[in-house]
């Protein structure tokens, strides 16, 4: 075998910058394995500094991090002085990675989560403590994450302009999500087998919603018989139903954030711009990893069976990814478009639709108005409008 050519390269780093400490670092990082890259890793993996620093400065690539709210939101706790856990720690270790790495960070998605529940103003609130945050020297993260800190000193941080744009209403894109996380949850709490929800919610995208792959690969991994799936929908068949809408919700931003990650990924695929996403949610990351082992460029999506084989059984595994393959190529019929464009409200129609089939649900198989509940799911006639 003929030797290959090793490239050699040095990096000249400012006296006081923390090597040592950095790669104890990432290796707590690589022990979590918290990040997610939408793009081919360098072979030495996503923790080696060698593998940034040749990025960077050899290669010209720009890397902007994503993070969900489990890592932002622990970081904007932090400023506050609150004591540290273990999460807080390894999203100080996820936040002095970044900025010593110049890792640019775009926390917006988790800023649009909260901004509904909790109103525009502690949505700005929890960005102005995340930018102080990032703007804090590394040196106390690198404390706080290696436990030489049991908290950081309170920070200050700039009061929020009121003219800023309102985030207490949703994204259209979370809407889309939500109505296909309410689907998920009723086919959830329908007496089939877990191969038949995956197959009808396959179904009812083509027929009836849009094909939207993210939620389709959530639902492959909710739905599969062994896949640790406690935390993606939580209080589900709860007796408190606005708890379980709660959970759908949840599982909405979650879909969002890995949405968004796809997006920004297809767009900048030509460019020298890099995505990575950063959760502290292992089943998170490995949603969103099939995501980026499920390719266009596989148009029988084996590399999807391939991947579910791990969650189901081989032979349910290949027919789930044949039948999303096969419902993602099926053209559609003109009249299809045609009833989407007649329908502008079809969005808040699905939403009303599937909150009162959640809201009915009850573990005895009776409704809040005393009839005994079918299970059969709705029918809706309607196509969704892409406007809002």
């Amino acid at each position: 075998m003929e030797d290959q050519e090793k490239m050699r390269f040095m990096v000249q780093l400012a006296p006081d910058f923390p090597l040592g400490e950095l790669q104890q670092i990432a290796l707590m990082l690589e022990c979590a394995d918290v990040f997610v890259p939408g793009y081919i890793p360098p072979a030495v993996g996503m923790y080696d500094l060698g593998g940034h620093f040749c990025g960077s400065m050899i290669d010209k690539v720009d890397l902007i991090m994503l993070p969900d709210r489990n890592i932002v939101s622990r970081l904007a706790k932090a400023t506050t002085g609150a004591p540290a856990d273990d999460h807080m720690r390894l999203a100080a270790a996820v936040l002095a990675f970044a900025q010593c790495l110049d890792i640019q960070i775009e926390p917006s998605i988790a800023y649009h989560e909260l901004g509904p529940t909790q109103g525009s103003a502690a949505a700005y609130e929890e960005l102005a403590r995340f930018r102080v945050a990032d703007e804090t020297h590394p040196r106390l993260w690198l404390d706080l994450a290696l436990e030489r800190l049991d908290r950081i000193p309170p920070q200050h941080h700039p009061v929020t302009a009121a003219e800023y744009r309102d985030l207490s209403r949703p994204l259209h894109r979370w809407r889309c999500n939500y109505i296909a996380a309410l689907k998920i949850g009723e086919l959830e709490l329908l007496s089939l087998t877990p191969v038949e929800r995956a197959l009808r919610l396959f179904e009812w995208m083509y027929n009836d919603f849009i094909l939207a792959g993210p939620a389709a690969i959530f639902a492959c991994h909710y739905f599969a018989p062994r896949f640790p799936r406690k935390r993606l929908i939580k209080g589900l068949r709860s007796a408190q139903r606005d708890r379980a809408l709660a959970g759908i919700a949840n599982a909405a931003w979650d879909i969002t954030h890995l949405s968004d990650f796809v997006r920004r990924v297809n767009e900048g695929c030509t460019g020298d711009t890099r995505y990575l996403f950063a959760s502290l949610d292992e089943g998170l990351r490995r949603i969103a990893r099939t995501l980026f082992t499920t390719t266009t460029e596989d148009p029988s999506l084996d590399r999807l069976a391939h991947e579910l084989k791990a969650w189901w059984p081989a032979d349910q595994a290949r027919a789930i990814a044949n039948h999303l393959s096969e419902a993602m190529h099926r053209a559609r019929d003109q009249s299809w478009y045609e009833l989407q464009r007649s329908s502008p409200n079809t969005i808040s129609e699905f939403i009303a639709e599937g909150e009162s089939t959640l809201r009915a649900w009850s573990s005895t198989g009776v409704n809040p108005s005393g009839s005994a509940a079918t299970g059969e799911p709705p029918s809706p006639n309607c196509a969704l409008s892409q406007s809002d």
